[in-house]
């Protein structure tokens, strides 16, 4: 079981699948280096506290909204 305070911050990010035409939502607590650009690096998925399977556009709010139950957050930023 997660044991994350709810006022953790994670940040989260949208990517796009343009083969099938799909997103896919990524969500980690351990977000803390930037490459360059600016843009956060993200540990592999598998070290990502949450990762959705790929959506369609209308269901990532209804991912998020389970990734804050899942987590026990609220604050979740998209980077």
């Amino acid at each position: 079981m997660f044991k994350q305070a709810l006022n953790t911050v994670a940040k989260a990010k949208i990517i796009k699948n343009k083969k099938l035409d799909t997103l896919r939502l990524i969500v980690a607590f351990n977000v803390t280096q930037t490459n360059k650009k600016g843009d956060f690096i993200f540990p592999v998925s598998k070290k990502c506290a949450y990762v959705s399977g790929d959506l369609q556009q209308e269901d990532i709010f209804n991912a998020l909204n389970n990734a804050k139950k899942a987590l026990r957050t609220d604050n979740i930023v998209i980077v």
